[in-house]
């Protein structure tokens, strides 16, 4: 059963999170076209591309963990209305994600974030960098819980919600709580959602780079 409530993690928990984030993401479309069919490989990738956001950000970069018999199985990172762009990685994290990835598929991700970030709102909003289960404990409820606590938080500080996706799966479920497709575009041959909670004008059709014209 669930032991505790979404909380701040500590330095042991967010190296915990690194795991499972690795693990929530390692069969996303996106991972999958930029590190090959190698399940051990997308692993060590995202682990390599994540462990800056995880480990490095401090205030006010917004962390939760869950845990389940004491042991992380989830968590989210979200950034406040306040902060427009996440911190850049330190450099040693910069080298050691290039070796572990490699440069074709930096190049990938960089490419992703630049198109992405065109396409993020012109109005402030809470952005959700990342929100993963371990993926053996889909469906208990566990992404549900998360994505309460950060509701909960955004109320403190009210503001649209808004996030990419790329798994149908995680569309559905985002949908199922409030948010609205807010436009999509194909990145790498993969199909990326827009989605977004708490706009005024909810257009289901653009996103907010195409509504400047």
């Amino acid at each position: 059963m669930i032991s505790d409530l979404p909380h701040v993690p500590d330095r042991r928990e967010r190296r915990a999170l690194l795991g499972v984030l690795a693990r929530a993401f390692r069969d996303n479309p996106m991972n999958i076209a930029l590190h090959g069919p190698r399940l051990g490989r997308r692993v060590r990738a995202n682990r390599a591309g994540l462990r800056s956001i995880v480990l490095d950000s401090q205030l006010p970069i917004e962390m939760r963990v869950l845990s389940l018999n004491n042991e992380v199985v989830g968590g989210f990172i979200a950034a406040p209305p306040e902060l427009p762009v996440l911190p850049a990685p330190f450099l040693v994290r910069q080298i050691a994600c290039f070796l572990e990835q490699g440069a074709r598929a930096m190049d990938g991700w960089g490419e992703l974030t630049a198109r992405l970030s065109a396409d993020r709102p012109l109005i402030p909003h809470w952005y959700v960098s990342v929100l993963g289960v371990e993926p053996d404990l889909h469906g208990e409820g566990i992404g549900a819980t998360l994505l309460a606590s950060l509701f909960e938080r955004v109320r403190a500080s009210p503001a649209p919600i808004y996030l990419e996706c790329d798994r149908p799966a995680s569309v559905a479920f985002y949908r199922n709580h409030g948010f609205e497709i807010r436009g999509e575009q194909s990145i790498h041959g993969v199909e990326i959602r827009c989605l977004g909670r708490g706009f005024p004008d909810e257009s289901p059709d653009l996103c907010d780079s195409v509504r400047q014209a």
